[in-house]
């Protein structure tokens, strides 16, 4: 019971971080073209004092459309980690595992989608991008637990 408890609390803020991700990408989408250059070249500046090194404003907005989205595959894969059936079988287990990035896809659709309406266009590459950052993030979290898992077997 108590546990039960603890894993429904858990997948609420699980739940909460994932809304406030997407709030994060989805807004970023909404700004004007000239607000997320400003934002980008902000980020760049700050980012070449730091390291001392000229630094692409390309590839650091690539960058950052893989590592928002990695956070988010995180946060899924740490979702459906805590999800199962009524026999008790954790629901990632027996599933398609083009499954779960295709829910990040839906995701990065969507944002771009919303930068057709801000007036910035959108880019299919970008799409594979998130959506490459999302199945990272989400593959690379089970491989962490199968690996914490298979340890304690062995210890």
């Amino acid at each position: 019971m108590k546990q039960t408890t603890h894993n429904t609390r858990v997948r609420w803020v699980l739940g909460i971080l994932i809304a406030l991700t997407l709030a994060f990408i989805w807004g970023n989408s909404m700004q004007s073209r000239a607000v997320s250059g400003g934002m980008s070249g902000s980020l760049k500046a700050w980012l070449e004092q730091l390291l001392h090194t000229e630094i692409s404003e390309f590839l650091l907005r690539k960058a950052a459309h893989f590592s928002e989205y990695a956070l988010l595959g995180v946060e899924f894969s740490l979702l459906f980690g805590l999800q199962h059936d009524k026999n008790g079988k954790n629901l990632q287990c027996g599933r398609n595992l083009l499954d779960f990035p295709l829910i990040g896809m839906l995701c990065a659709v969507t944002d771009e989608t919303i930068q057709i309406f801000s007036g910035r266009g959108s880019l299919v590459s970008d799409v594979w991008i998130d959506t490459a950052g999302f199945s990272t993030g989400f593959f690379l979290t089970i491989l962490l637990f199968l690996f914490i898992n298979h340890c304690k077997k062995a210890g």
